[in-house]
């Protein structure tokens, strides 16, 4: 994990997060943004790298980049704002809220499950995403696999494409629709939006991959839009601060049910709903962290949240050797 040392002078952070971050892109050829806020305010946002080998076009910080499973984020707030409106509970199993999908043990796998990965639902074959899928196509194709055994933690994406399906169904609308409106338009996350096969944002940060002789090539483009509320969205990392900082007020979800989404689960991976929360065990702070990882080949996001001090380090990054728990430093 990134590890950043903030002081009271500006400087001094800059100095800090300059040596780590150079370090990093000279060793491990970190392409992509770094945006570092403290109190919702910027103190550090460079880009490194190209968007293309051909042109050698920079990435700017005012790219669009793909988020992958952030995008699960979205989909647990939506959750829990139909959860204060009792349009849904947490108990409530999929038998009673989808019952026309005939999910093996139904009666058992409730909203918690879900939001955990503790379904014991099977993960999707790589070749779904080959073909154009319809969110209920891709629980019913994926449902053909081995299922894994309920109450453990396993990280499946049909957990929330059936979220997804979830907040169709009770918020009445599509579940980009309820993004929009529920989250998008209410933080002002102008720059956030929804990925399709061959129709990307203009200033997209397109991704790469290293394959086994360590050649840098272009990732293919498939259908990304299958994956839905599991990791569809794309974003900008100053958006994505929009919506870090939105988590801090009441503006998206009350108290209580950000103490629900950051409720800690030590047995399942420490995994809350849809984020990992813990104390960051190597500062002697021990910060108590909120986190959200996301990738899909070359892309990879990051999005750390200080809790209790209201400090941001978002990474969103465009090659696939980019591992966040490489970067070190003190807070």
């Amino acid at each position: 994990m990134l590890g950043i040392g903030f002081h009271a002078k500006a400087q001094i952070i800059t100095e800090k997060i300059d040596s780590i971050v150079n370090n990093t892109v000279t060793s491990d050829h970190f392409e992509g943004t770094i945006l570092i806020a403290e109190n919702g305010t910027i103190v550090f946002h460079k880009s490194f790298g190209v968007i293309d080998k051909e042109k050698n076009t920079p990435i700017e910080n005012s790219m669009n980049f793909g988020i992958a499973s952030v995008t699960k984020m979205f989909t647990a707030i939506i959750i829990l704002q139909l959860v204060e409106e009792s349009k849904i509970q947490l108990e409530d199993n999929l038998n009673v809220l989808l019952p026309e999908l005939k999910v093996p043990k139904s009666n058992k796998i409730t909203v918690h499950h879900l939001l955990l990965h503790i379904s014991g639902l099977p993960n999707e074959n790589d070749e779904i995403y080959t073909l154009l899928k319809s969110p209920q196509e891709f629980v019913s194709e994926t449902l053909k696999n081995k299922l894994n055994r309920m109450g453990k933690f396993n990280y499946a994406n049909i957990d929330y494409i059936l979220l997804g399906l979830i907040i169709e169904k009770y918020d009445k609308n599509t579940w980009r629709t309820s993004v929009q409106n529920r989250i998008l338009d209410k933080v002002s996350m102008d720059q956030t939006g929804f990925l399709e096969k061959g129709k990307y944002p203009n200033n997209f940060a397109y991704t790469f991959s290293y394959d086994k002789e360590d050649k840098k090539k272009a990732d293919p483009l498939f259908y990304i839009e299958n994956f839905y509320a599991a990791g569809c969205m794309y974003s900008t990392a100053e958006d994505l601060l929009k919506l870090d900082q939105a988590m801090y007020g009441d503006k998206l979800l009350s108290k209580k049910s950000k103490e629900l989404m950051f409720t800690s689960y030590p047995e399942y991976n420490y995994s809350g709903y849809s984020v990992w929360t813990y104390n960051y065990p190597f500062a002697k702070s021990k910060p108590k962290i909120m986190e959200r990882r996301g990738g899909i080949l070359g892309s990879n996001s990051v999005l750390i949240r200080m809790l209790e001090t209201n400090r941001t380090i978002i990474i969103l990054s465009t090659n696939s050797k980019f591992n966040p728990d490489g970067y070190s430093g003190a807070y």
